[in-house]
């Protein structure tokens, strides 16, 4: 028997049902790989659901990254930018502070009306008047690497200060020029006077000029704090400092000469009540 025909079957009927029989057999495998296709999709579908539950509820990195957008987006209703802010957070603003200017409007008004020394009226009111008026708008900051002066609008919150460039305290004419912004590489000694009693804080630097600019400037913000500030960030002074926590009158006499000469006239009760007297009487706690 011919090969490739069936048994009792003409050549004819063999073609016709090979005919029939192959297109079937060709597309059987595709139905398969299709039902195997709708398979997998089913199964993933069925996955899928439990894979998305599972990082939603995950707190790791999703909740802090919205977090942080919600703080930005509240920022930025604020008027104010996150990025600067962030920076800004790093910066110590040294607080305004109104005793000097205080203290010296009170002597004016002792010199005046009940001394009727008008002449010493008129300049310690114009000191007193103008250094509370500072005190108002000057800022001290300090970063991680520098400080600088800037000027606030009077009586405006302190942290206003966070939002406001160098420039807005212009030029510093009266101390070598240039902006009010040095380095603290650049600060070759500082000085306070005094520790326990603040009235006047100077530091030089070679920034300004390379062989050296001072710079004064009294304390109508914070003692206590710029004290502190200029203890951890400034280089060590040429003068060894005492900590803020042993500040009294007595600190104050040793940190000058004519303050140590003074000492040595005085008895020993007397010294004793030098290091009892802390802070200005009837406005320190």
């Amino acid at each position: 028997q011919p090969e490739g025909r069936l048994p009792g079957r003409s050549p004819r009927h063999t073609n016709m049902i090979n005919a029939l029989v192959a297109p079937q057999a060709v597309r059987a495998p595709l139905a398969l790989r299709k039902s195997a296709k709708t398979g997998s999709k089913t199964r993933a579908a069925a996955v899928a659901p439990k894979i998305v539950t599972a990082s939603s509820n995950a707190p790791i990195g999703g909740d802090k990254k919205a977090a942080r957008g919600e703080e930005a987006s509240r920022l930025q209703a604020l008027g104010k930018n996150p990025i600067v802010n962030a920076a800004a957070g790093a910066m110590d603003v040294i607080p305004g502070d109104y005793r000097i200017g205080g203290v010296l409007l009170g002597v004016a008004t002792f010199l005046g009306p009940i001394c009727h020394l008008w002449t010493q009226f008129g300049i310690h009111g114009f000191l007193g008047a103008f250094l509370a008026f500072q005190a108002s708008r000057v800022r001290f900051r300090f970063s991680d690497t520098d400080l600088d002066v800037v000027f606030i609008e009077p009586g405006a919150d302190d942290s206003t200060a966070l939002d406001v460039d160098t420039e807005s305290s212009g030029d510093n004419k009266l101390q070598g020029g240039g902006a009010n912004k040095w380095s603290f590489d650049s600060v070759t000694n500082w000085e306070f006077w005094f520790p326990g009693f603040p009235v006047l804080v100077y530091y030089k630097e070679n920034q300004t000029r390379p062989e050296g600019q001072p710079h004064f400037f009294p304390i109508i913000m914070d003692g206590k704090k710029l004290y502190e500030t200029m203890l951890a960030k400034m280089p060590e002074s040429v003068n060894k400092k005492p900590p803020v926590s042993e500040w009294n009158l007595d600190t104050a006499f040793e940190s000058t000469a004519l303050g140590r000469k003074i000492k040595e006239s005085l008895s020993e009760e007397q010294l004793k009540q030098l290091k009892e007297t802390t802070g200005f009487p009837g406005l320190d706690k």
